[in-house]
């Protein structure tokens, strides 16, 4: 029997308005707001060739509200992620969770989502766990057409 933010993360969609930054290179973010509070999503690729790797900041709001607000937030991130796939075609991107619920809630909404993400040209692998991480890689299986 799934949870409660599994079946959220199944079938709940919302569109927020992202406002996207690229201050270096190498990092690009995207940011949007839920209930007040001010969400960051970095993609950001340590070296040239890296994987990227997707993370995400509550800048202010209490745990409560946080949790309230949690699928609108998951999906804000969520879709932050499908649209840097679709115009930026990283050839890896990598999503790390270390909570088990987390990892719950990336796990069904990759394979929810699993026909687009192919669609961007990209396969899903993993969960790959090594305790208290669970990592998800998104891989490009077709050229990218990204021009920096």
């Amino acid at each position: 029997m799934s949870s409660f933010a599994e079946f959220v993360a199944e079938n709940f969609e919302s569109a927020v308005d992202l406002f996207w930054d690229n201050p270096r290179p190498g990092l690009a973010t995207a940011r949007f707001s839920v209930r007040n509070m001010p969400v960051t999503v970095s993609f950001e690729q340590m070296e040239p060739e890296s994987p990227w790797r997707v993370s995400f900041t509550v800048e202010r709001g209490q745990p409560t509200e946080v949790a309230n607000a949690a699928f609108e937030l998951f999906n804000g991130v969520m879709q932050a992620m499908e649209e840097f796939l679709d115009i930026r075609q990283p050839e890896v991107l990598v999503l790390v969770s270390k909570t088990e619920q987390l990892s719950r809630i990336y796990e069904t909404y990759l394979r929810r989502e699993a026909t687009r993400i192919e669609r961007l040209g990209y396969r899903i692998e993993g969960p790959v766990k090594t305790d208290p991480y669970a990592e998800f890689t998104l891989r490009r299986t077709r050229p990218s057409e990204w021009r920096a």
